[in-house]
């Protein structure tokens, strides 16, 4: 049975259920189901949103880069040369990040915490490239993620922060489903994944929202294609305005 969080415990027991609520989602829904999943649609966009991100971060071999909510560490795969560092709340994701990152020949440091209150381990660096793809969405407080992110972020920081539209893939897989084409075309897929493991439901406006005063917008993609913007990637640096 999967473990109910309950937003109204005191601050200590809802960090310890919500981690081990969250590693029971990471069981039922690894990621790698998306990057291997038997639907070629999910292949081609997860495979696109991948891409894309490890382009607009473009690591290069002098950058301390970090990825906050790394998961298996696909993304960090892709990426070039780089001292790289990538956060986590799950143990049974970060032990498979370090694995494939051994096996891909890069080092990697890999920490576990909750990307909400980042250890002295993390806030005692500055880093220029952030990475915090398909995460926001599963946090209890969005917003305390975008204060971390600003916390470690150096004054010329490229920050990547990706996540899905949800309302629009809720609108597309209601229209497969009533056409009967969902199971055929989607195998393995929920049916609303914001039903579970999502505790927020975004869009690009609610991103701008959360970064509003703390980040500032230098691009915006859509995946898999703008006119079918399914999750959105957004490039950030840092809103100097107010120092």
């Amino acid at each position: 049975m999967a473990i109910k969080f309950n937003l109204s415990m005191t601050d200590k027991n809802a960090i310890k259920n919500f981690e081990e609520w969250n590693e029971s989602y990471v069981k039922k829904y690894s990621s790698e189901s998306h990057y291997a999943s038997p639907s070629f649609i999910v292949r081609y966009i997860e495979g696109k949103r991948i891409k894309e991100v490890a382009r607009l971060i473009n690591a290069q071999a002098a950058d301390n880069l970090i990825e906050l909510g790394c998961g298996e560490g696909h993304i960090l795969e892709k990426l070039g040369q780089s001292k790289i560092t990538g956060v986590d709340l799950s143990e049974t994701s970060l032990k498979k990040a370090a694995e494939r990152m051994k096996r891909a020949g890069k080092p990697a440091r890999f920490v576990k915490a909750n990307v909400e209150e980042l250890p002295l381990e993390i806030t005692g660096e500055k880093f220029n490239k952030i990475i915090c793809s398909e995460v926001i969405e599963h946090v209890q407080r969005p917003e305390k993620v975008i204060g971390e992110i600003s916390k470690i972020a150096s004054p010329n920081a490229d920050i990547v922060i990706s996540a899905p539209n949800e309302r629009l893939i809720n609108r597309l897989k209601s229209v497969f489903i009533k056409l009967r084409l969902f199971s055929l075309l989607f195998p393995g897929v929920s049916l609303k994944m914001d039903d579970e493991w999502h505790l927020n439901t975004f869009s690009l406006a609610l991103l701008k929202k959360y970064t509003e005063g703390k980040l500032k917008i230098k691009k915006v993609r859509a995946i898999p294609f703008w006119f079918c913007p399914l999750y959105y990637i957004v490039v950030f640096e840092l809103c100097l305005c107010e120092k």
